[in-house]
């Protein structure tokens, strides 16, 4: 599938972005200026760039802390995140009953990455459909677990944050330490984990498995990459963490819970954020593998982060037939030059900005590398998952988790395109080859 590209949809997106962190700024600032915890201006940025952009890292505690009026405004920053300020602005010009012109069209598709602006009105509500829809059947279980605890109500309040948050992979959570709670049960967990995965997959392959499901359609090799290496994560993942943690941070719980916890966070380090362990008991081969899996991420037209399941898997394929002499195949199909060109360049700049946010936070920050550098990943892949030093960072080091968690969100090449590339126009020069000697 070619991708679409234009500096004004480059441009569009970041702007948009930007307007909702500022307005859902505004907001926590001044609903919680006069609660117990007061937000100062740079932590109300932070919690609204964390939720604008589902990352779930906190400066302060969102059930505790902020007042119901911030943790509504907390939700509704996520939901929009999630859907992505393309979808979410379509979305409302729709519903107001505005005619959505060809410009609009070639933005919320551009902004999904499509190559072509017909149908965009028909899969906005699907995209709101399956949102909806998903989002609503997982609060029941959600709140059949929480009653048990707390009043009807406040069950219901919480089951629908949850869901919100877990769907679109932000990790935010209004209960009292997270989910590390619920260690040692399967309901609430199991239907995380769901909701995690599903939003993980991209609004175009859940899309393409409706259509699968329902029509019998054949899925794309777009699709089938993307179950495919999705797939793979999360099973290598489970069994690394068992292996690694079953003698640490799984220790305390009965050998299927163990196997049940540590395929709950191979999941959710995948940029969903939450935790039923806590992180601090997590071996120091646990914790590597958490950052590997935070750095590929979800997949593209997501609600997740990272370096997406799709550029790991080009690369993948595209490394394997180097090896074999011949050029990228992937079920009998070409891989495009521009594709692997894009795949290299996204997992270079990626890496490369981590290798900066880290840099930048140990010239700031006096704490353990390890636990900087596992923020700098977290806070690029828009994942949440936290040692415990957000709180105590200092302005400047905050400043930097927002712009990694601004850059993750928003995504790479698409900042550099839209704030600093003139004109990416094919040059109709060429040049001689040269040999240069590598590897």
């Amino acid at each position: 599938m070619k991708t679409y590209s234009s500096l004004k949809i480059e441009k569009t997106i970041i702007l948009g972005f930007l307007l909702l962190i500022a307005a859902g700024t505004l907001l926590l600032w001044a609903f919680n200026s006069r609660s117990p915890v007061p937000l100062n201006f740079l932590d109300a940025l932070f919690t609204s760039t964390s939720a604008v952009c589902v990352t779930g890292l906190i400066v302060v505690d969102t059930g505790k802390d902020l007042t119901l009026a911030s943790q509504w405004v907390v939700m509704l920053l996520i939901q929009l995140g999630g859907l992505g300020v393309m979808t979410a602005a379509t979305t409302t010009m729709v519903l107001l009953g505005h005619r959505i012109k060809i410009r609009e069209r070639i933005l919320f598709t551009g902004g999904l990455g499509i190559d072509t602006p017909s149908g965009a009105v028909k899969l906005i509500f699907r995209i709101l459909f399956i949102t909806l829809i998903i989002e609503a059947a997982a609060v029941i279980p959600l709140v059949f677990v929480l009653s048990r605890s707390m009043g009807a109500s406040e069950a219901l309040f919480h089951g629908i944050f949850h869901s919100v948050s877990a769907f679109c992979n932000a990790g935010f959570s209004t209960l009292p330490g997270g989910l590390e709670g619920f260690a040692n049960q399967y309901i609430l967990p199991g239907t995380v984990m769901i909701l995690i995965v599903t939003g993980g997959l991209g609004f175009l392959v859940i899309g393409e498995l409706w259509l699968h499901l329902t029509e019998r359609t054949r899925l794309s090799p777009h699709a089938v990459l993307v179950l495919q290496v999705s797939s793979i994560l999360i099973l290598a993942g489970t069994v690394l963490f068992f292996l690694s943690d079953r003698t640490a941070g799984l220790s305390p719980l009965s050998l299927p819970l163990k196997v049940w916890n540590a395929l709950f966070q191979s999941v959710t380090a995948r940029t969903a954020g939450f935790n039923t362990i806590p992180l601090r008991a997590t071996s120091s081969l646990g914790i590597f593998l958490l950052s590997l899996l935070m750095i590929i991420g979800a997949s593209p037209g997501s609600t997740g982060g990272g370096i997406k399941t799709t550029t790991a898997g080009v690369l993948f394929f595209s490394s394997l037939s180097e090896i074999q002499g011949r050029r990228a195949v992937y079920r009998n199909r070409t891989i495009a030059d521009e594709n692997i060109r894009r795949a290299l360049a996204i997992s270079f700049l990626y890496l490369l900005t981590v290798l900066t946010g880290v840099i930048l936070l140990s010239l700031f920050e006096e704490l353990p590398f390890r636990t900087l550098l596992f923020e700098a990943i977290s806070a690029m892949g828009t994942v949440g998952l936290s040692l415990g030093i957000t709180p105590s960072l200092s302005p400047p080091g905050k400043i930097v988790i927002i712009l990694l968690m601004f850059w993750g969100r928003v995504g790479i090449l698409t900042f550099i395109f839209g704030m600093v590339s003139r004109d990416r126009t094919i040059s109709k020069i060429s040049y001689a080859e040269t040999n240069i000697p590598v590897g």
